[in-house]
Protein backbone atom coordinates (compact mmCIF):
# COMPACT_ATOMS: atom_id res chain seq x y z
CA UNK A 1 0.00 0.00 0.00
CA UNK A 2 1.37 3.39 -1.01
CA UNK A 3 1.36 6.10 1.62
CA UNK A 4 -0.32 9.41 0.77
CA UNK A 5 2.57 11.86 0.78
CA UNK A 6 0.41 14.99 0.41
CA UNK A 7 -0.21 17.52 3.17
CA UNK A 8 -1.55 21.02 3.62
CA UNK A 9 0.99 23.63 2.58
CA UNK A 10 1.56 26.88 4.46
CA UNK A 11 -1.03 28.66 2.27
CA UNK A 12 -3.68 25.96 2.64
CA UNK A 13 -3.03 24.24 -0.68
CA UNK A 14 -2.08 20.58 -0.87
CA UNK A 15 1.50 19.99 -1.79
CA UNK A 16 3.75 16.98 -1.96
CA UNK A 17 6.38 16.80 0.76
CA UNK A 18 10.03 16.99 -0.25
CA UNK A 19 12.83 19.41 -0.91
CA UNK A 20 11.97 22.43 -3.01
CA UNK A 21 8.24 21.96 -2.50
CA UNK A 22 7.67 24.89 -0.17
CA UNK A 23 8.01 22.99 3.11
CA UNK A 24 8.47 25.05 6.25
CA UNK A 25 12.15 25.59 6.91
CA UNK A 26 13.03 24.85 3.30
CA UNK A 27 12.52 28.39 2.10
CA UNK A 28 13.16 31.90 3.31
CA UNK A 29 10.34 33.61 5.13
CA UNK A 30 8.24 30.67 6.27
CA UNK A 31 4.45 30.67 6.03
CA UNK A 32 4.11 34.38 6.80
CA UNK A 33 6.78 35.49 4.34
CA UNK A 34 7.53 34.86 0.73
CA UNK A 35 9.24 31.69 -0.26
CA UNK A 36 9.85 28.92 -2.70
CA UNK A 37 7.10 27.63 -4.87
CA UNK A 38 4.80 28.61 -2.02
CA UNK A 39 5.35 32.28 -2.75
CA UNK A 40 2.68 34.93 -2.31
CA UNK A 41 0.40 33.67 -5.08
CA UNK A 42 -0.14 34.76 -8.67
CA UNK A 43 1.55 38.10 -9.36
CA UNK A 44 0.77 38.38 -13.04
CA UNK A 45 -2.89 39.37 -13.17
CA UNK A 46 -2.19 42.15 -10.66
CA UNK A 47 0.44 43.57 -13.03
CA UNK A 48 -2.30 44.18 -15.60
CA UNK A 49 -4.70 46.03 -13.29
CA UNK A 50 -5.51 49.46 -14.67
CA UNK A 51 -3.81 48.65 -17.98
CA UNK A 52 -6.61 47.68 -20.35
CA UNK A 53 -4.50 47.00 -23.44
CA UNK A 54 -1.24 45.81 -21.88
CA UNK A 55 0.60 42.57 -22.60
CA UNK A 56 2.85 40.56 -20.32
CA UNK A 57 5.91 38.90 -21.79
CA UNK A 58 7.79 36.48 -19.56
CA UNK A 59 11.47 36.16 -20.49
CA UNK A 60 13.36 33.23 -19.04
CA UNK A 61 13.37 29.49 -18.69
CA UNK A 62 9.95 27.88 -18.85
CA UNK A 63 10.98 26.10 -15.61
CA UNK A 64 10.76 29.45 -13.82
CA UNK A 65 7.01 29.39 -14.39
CA UNK A 66 6.56 26.52 -11.91
CA UNK A 67 6.87 29.02 -9.09
CA UNK A 68 3.54 29.94 -7.55
CA UNK A 69 3.72 33.68 -8.33
CA UNK A 70 3.59 32.80 -12.05
CA UNK A 71 0.95 30.06 -12.10
CA UNK A 72 -1.56 32.36 -13.83
CA UNK A 73 0.48 32.64 -17.03
CA UNK A 74 -1.50 29.90 -18.78
CA UNK A 75 -4.84 31.62 -18.23
CA UNK A 76 -3.44 34.96 -19.37
CA UNK A 77 -2.04 33.29 -22.50
CA UNK A 78 -5.48 31.81 -23.28
CA UNK A 79 -6.91 35.32 -22.95
CA UNK A 80 -4.25 36.68 -25.32
CA UNK A 81 -2.70 38.86 -22.61
CA UNK A 82 0.63 37.09 -22.09
CA UNK A 83 3.47 35.45 -24.00
CA UNK A 84 6.58 33.51 -23.09
CA UNK A 85 10.03 34.00 -24.60
CA UNK A 86 12.46 31.23 -23.64
CA UNK A 87 15.95 32.05 -24.90
CA UNK A 88 18.45 29.19 -24.89
CA UNK A 89 21.56 29.07 -22.71
CA UNK A 90 23.65 30.14 -25.68
CA UNK A 91 21.23 33.02 -26.36
CA UNK A 92 21.70 34.25 -22.82
CA UNK A 93 25.46 33.74 -22.76
CA UNK A 94 26.01 35.45 -26.13
CA UNK A 95 23.60 38.33 -25.51
CA UNK A 96 21.32 37.33 -28.43
CA UNK A 97 18.39 37.32 -26.01
CA UNK A 98 18.45 41.14 -26.00
CA UNK A 99 17.61 41.26 -29.72
CA UNK A 100 15.11 38.41 -29.32
CA UNK A 101 13.23 40.41 -26.68
CA UNK A 102 13.02 43.47 -28.90
CA UNK A 103 11.98 41.45 -31.97
CA UNK A 104 9.33 39.52 -30.02
CA UNK A 105 7.79 42.66 -28.54
CA UNK A 106 7.67 44.40 -31.93
CA UNK A 107 6.05 41.32 -33.50
CA UNK A 108 3.49 40.98 -30.68
CA UNK A 109 2.74 44.69 -30.86
CA UNK A 110 1.94 44.39 -34.56
CA UNK A 111 -0.10 41.18 -34.17
CA UNK A 112 -2.12 42.31 -31.16
CA UNK A 113 -2.26 46.07 -31.71
CA UNK A 114 -0.66 46.72 -28.33
CA UNK A 115 1.79 49.48 -27.42
CA UNK A 116 2.12 48.72 -23.68
CA UNK A 117 4.18 45.75 -22.44
CA UNK A 118 5.29 44.45 -19.07
CA UNK A 119 8.37 42.23 -19.11
CA UNK A 120 8.55 39.71 -16.28
CA UNK A 121 11.94 38.07 -16.07
CA UNK A 122 13.44 34.85 -14.81
CA UNK A 123 16.61 34.66 -12.78
CA UNK A 124 18.87 34.71 -15.86
CA UNK A 125 17.94 38.37 -16.40
CA UNK A 126 19.03 39.25 -12.86
CA UNK A 127 22.16 37.09 -12.85
CA UNK A 128 23.34 38.65 -16.12
CA UNK A 129 22.57 42.19 -14.88
CA UNK A 130 20.46 42.89 -17.96
CA UNK A 131 20.05 46.58 -18.77
CA UNK A 132 16.26 46.75 -18.90
CA UNK A 133 16.30 50.53 -19.22
CA UNK A 134 18.16 50.28 -22.52
CA UNK A 135 15.59 47.83 -23.90
CA UNK A 136 12.75 50.12 -22.79
CA UNK A 137 14.42 53.16 -24.34
CA UNK A 138 15.08 51.46 -27.68
CA UNK A 139 11.52 50.14 -27.98
CA UNK A 140 10.07 53.55 -27.11
CA UNK A 141 12.33 55.52 -29.46
CA UNK A 142 12.31 53.10 -32.41
CA UNK A 143 8.77 51.69 -32.23
CA UNK A 144 6.77 53.91 -29.85
CA UNK A 145 6.18 50.91 -27.56
CA UNK A 146 6.05 51.48 -23.80
CA UNK A 147 7.76 48.76 -21.78
CA UNK A 148 7.86 48.31 -18.03
CA UNK A 149 10.33 45.87 -16.51
CA UNK A 150 9.14 43.92 -13.48
CA UNK A 151 11.90 42.22 -11.55
CA UNK A 152 9.60 40.22 -9.26
CA UNK A 153 11.53 37.12 -10.18
CA UNK A 154 11.68 33.99 -8.08
CA UNK A 155 15.13 34.80 -6.71
CA UNK A 156 13.17 37.07 -4.41
CA UNK A 157 10.99 34.17 -3.25
CA UNK A 158 13.84 32.14 -1.81
CA UNK A 159 14.32 29.22 -4.21
CA UNK A 160 17.90 30.17 -5.10
CA UNK A 161 19.70 30.54 -1.80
Amino acid sequence: MMENNYRKGPWGDEERGGYGRGREGNFKGGPQGKGGRGGPGDLLRGKLQGKTNAQIMFVGSVNCLRHKPYLGIGELMKEGKASILCPSMSDFSSGRYLNQIEEAIVELSQERGCKDFIIICGCQWVILSTDGDLICERLKNDHDINVTISVDDHLEFGDHE
